[in-house]
């Protein structure tokens, strides 16, 4: 077992100081019945043994051992402090295996933190099967729009989205680029009449994501690079996605959403992409971590797990395919294109 000194108290104080080689050194001599041996069996010098032996009995102020030219013997309340001491070591290297066993297989439990709609919409689709392969890891995952601090909030991995990164001491690992489109109701586009320009958005109904923002504002970015900032008054806002989707499939607003939050909606035709030409800016999708060094396998896995299944959409770069709004007046006519 690795022995390492540890300090209680004021360290200028001599009485404080405490180090867990006295300790260990006064069990060896008990266990081989002398200092020799117990030299012999710690590879040090006997002096060295004899001398944390006597600054620990100074620092506690009694006689541990009994010493003769032919034997060593603890004295009664040796005895006792020896059962003691057994049980900190014992403690001790039970502490140690399980930093072993931790970085040797990935066990354990791993904080990590996303925004909802990732939460809610992706990692709800690929944890289960990191879960299935690897058992004896546990995850607790902080869903939150609000910035998570590594440290002072205990996680492990964070992931967040930002359309500019900021220049942060963590270590950073890109996950993929995504964006937000609009989308609504067929019905809602037909009573509406949408065009394919932006210019009347921001007059329309509008359900928001953004809690604590009375009146959003958005840059958006459309055919050619051309580029046009939009605030809007939402008649609801609300963290939830799954509400925001329920009240635009019910026909009473156009939301501006994250791609990935959509996917299922639009595959399943409750919601079309309206004003397709046009999106938010690009949202960075990352992960930011302490370090790369000393991570314990769950962690470094997980980094690795979602790096792995978000490979997709970094290659794609997620540009889902255009969904056009029908018609005015023609409800029934078939969109172009297909959006994923």
């Amino acid at each position: 077992m690795r022995v390492h000194a540890i300090t209680c108290g004021d360290p200028t104080e001599s009485n404080s100081m405490r180090d867990l080689n006295d300790v260990q050194y006064f069990a060896a001599v008990v266990e081989h019945r002398g200092f020799s041996a117990a030299a012999r069996a710690l590879n040090l010098p006997k002096s060295s043994v004899s001398r944390h032996i006597a600054n620990l009995e100074a620092r506690l102020g009694v006689r541990l051992l009994e010493r003769s030219t032919r034997s060593v013997r603890c004295t009664e309340v040796g005895n006792a402090f020896y059962d003691q001491c057994r049980a900190i070591l014992a403690d001790f290297d039970a502490a140690e295996r399980v930093v072993a066993v931790q970085r040797a297989e990935p066990v354990g439990l791993v904080r990590m933190s996303c925004p909802t709609g990732l939460s809610q919409f992706v990692l709800a689709k690929i944890l289960p099967k990191f879960l299935t392969r690897y058992p004896k890891v546990r995850l607790q995952v902080l869903a939150t729009n609000r910035a998570i601090d590594l440290v002072e909030d205990n996680v492990d991995i964070a992931i967040r989205a930002r359309v500019r990164l900021a220049d942060e001491a963590t270590t950073m690992r890109m996950l993929y680029k995504s964006e937000l489109i609009f989308v609504a109701s067929s019905a809602f586009a037909k009573t509406h009449q949408i065009s394919a320009t932006a210019d009347r958005l921001s007059s329309l109904p509008f359900l928001s994501f953004l809690e604590g923002v009375r009146r959003p504002t958005w840059t958006l970015i459309g055919p050619n690079g051309a580029t046009k900032t939009l605030s809007f008054d939402p008649v609801l806002t609300s963290g939830d996605f799954n509400l925001l989707l329920k009240v635009a499939a019910a026909g009473l607003g156009v939301a501006l959403l994250p791609s990935d939050v959509v996917e299922d909606e639009l595959r399943m035709k409750r919601l079309i992409r309206i004003l397709p030409d046009w999106h938010s800016e690009e949202v960075n999708i990352h992960l930011v971590f302490a370090t790369k060094r000393g991570l314990v396998p769950a962690v470094r896995l997980l980094i690795d797990y979602l790096g792995e299944h978000f490979k997709f959409r970094r290659d794609q770069g997620l540009r889902s395919k255009k969904v056009e709004a029908p018609a005015p007046g023609n409800p029934n006519a078939k969109s172009s294109k297909a959006t994923q």
